[in-house]
């Protein structure tokens, strides 16, 4: 699946997503009795709660990488750790989010050895439809007919690479044969409807992006996952050999 939007991240977030999976109660599960009454309200509006939910391959930082909180609030994100700056730019401490290569060469490891920091990334390879699915409206509606509003069927007659998929270089991306070893901006020459190629998305090759390992574990970041092997696992594995 490739996805369309803002920045591509080191997705640090990746692990508190799974864990908020994991917590999901069973439906089945009777609530607790004081907790099937009406709540105190504890909020200044008849907002008690925010749920957020991001879709396939995307992260809290990706979508809100450099959000912005109102006064009084805060937010942990690649903007407020100092890791982008403003605008998209490699911030201060930018080296936090180093990607690097690794040496798996014997059996899978969800934490392999042999890391060495990329001085630059990959070149990024482009993915999508060279030109959009759909010709037009009345096309999109007919083989797509549970689409939700015009919006959405108007956004499926565009967003067309111009580039072969897999194979040519995503040159849209700004410097993509420069790019340090983090996080990075694809706007703007990946407009907000366009698609762009995804990270790997089988699902240990999604664990090994990760890198996650207990003696990797601290107070501050307590999965024990650096997320910190996205192109390494991209450029050996991909998403082998269903595409």
């Amino acid at each position: 699946m490739q996805f369309q939007n803002f920045l591509r991240t080191s997705v640090r977030n990746a692990a508190l997503a799974a864990a908020l999976f994991a917590t999901v109660v069973n439906p089945l599960t009777p609530l607790p009795a004081n907790a099937e009454g009406p709540k105190k309200q504890t909020t200044a509006s008849p907002i008690q709660h925010v749920i957020i939910i991001l879709g396939e391959n995307r992260t809290f930082d990706h979508v809100f990488g450099t959000y912005v909180p109102k006064n009084g609030e805060a937010v942990s994100n690649l903007l407020s750790k100092g890791i982008v700056n403003a605008d998209g730019t490699p911030g201060p401490n930018f080296l936090m989010a180093t990607q690097y290569s690794a040496h798996d060469t014997t059996k899978f490891s969800i934490s392999p050895g042999g890391k060495a920091p990329y001085q630059t990334l990959p070149p990024v390879i482009a993915g999508g439809p060279t030109t959009p699915f759909f010709s037009s409206i009345a096309q999109a509606k007919a083989l797509e007919p549970f689409a939700l509003t015009n919006t959405g069927y108007k956004l499926m007659t565009t967003g067309g690479t111009g580039l072969t998929s897999f194979v040519d270089i995503d040159t849209r991306i700004p410097n993509v044969n420069g790019l340090p070893s983090g996080p990075f901006q694809l706007t703007p020459g990946v407009k907000y409807d366009d698609y762009a190629n995804s990270p790997a998305h089988r699902f240990y090759q999604m664990w090994q992006q990760l890198d996650c390992n207990v003696s990797y574990a601290t107070a501050g970041n307590p999965s024990g996952c650096l997320a910190d092997l996205f192109p390494w696992v991209e450029t050996t594995i991909g998403a082998g050999s269903d595409g």
